[in-house]
C-alpha cells in the first residue's frame, strides 16, 4: 500500500510540472509582429486615427500638429518627429497615455524606414 501512494505521489508531481500556460505573444512579442508588408491605409493610418488623431489630441481643432491626414503625419515623419517621439521616446513619449505596443512601434518603425510611403 506505501508503494502505492508513493507511486501516486511521484506521478502527480511528474504531470503537474507539465501544466505551463504562458502566452507566447506576451513572452515573445517581436516573434509574432509581421513587418514585411506595411502600409499607410493598413496599418499606419488606423494606429494614427485610434491613437494620435482623437479629441483632444492631434485632431483638427486640436493640438498642433494635425495627424488626422496622411499630408500631416507625413510632414511629422519627415522631420522626424514620428521616430523621436513614439520610437525614441525623446523628448517624451507620444501618445501621451503610454507607449504603443512593441509591434505597433516596430510597424511605425519600417513604415519610416520604407520611406513613410502612402500605399
Amino acid at each position: 500500500m506505501q508503494a502505492t501512494k508513493m507511486m501516486l505521489l511521484f506521478c502527480s508531481l511528474v504531470l503537474a510540472g507539465g501544466c505551463y500556460y504562458d502566452n507566447e505573444e506576451e513572452l515573445y512579442p517581436f516573434a509574432f509582429c509581421d513587418t514585411t508588408n506595411v502600409t499607410w491605409s493598413a496599418d499606419i493610418q488606423p494606429l494614427a486615427q485610434t491613437k494620435c488623431a482623437i479629441s483632444g489630441c492631434h485632431a483638427p481643432g486640436g493640438q498642433p500638429p494635425d495627424l488626422s491626414t496622411y499630408d500631416g503625419f507625413k510632414a511629422q515623419a519627415d522631420g522626424g518627429r514620428i521616430m523621436a517621439r513614439v520610437i525614441d521616446k525623446t523628448p517624451s513619449v507620444m501618445p501621451s497615455t503610454g507607449p504603443l505596443p512593441a509591434c505597433d512601434q516596430l510597424k511605425i518603425k519600417q513604415w519610416l524606414e520604407d520611406g513613410a510611403p502612402q500605399n
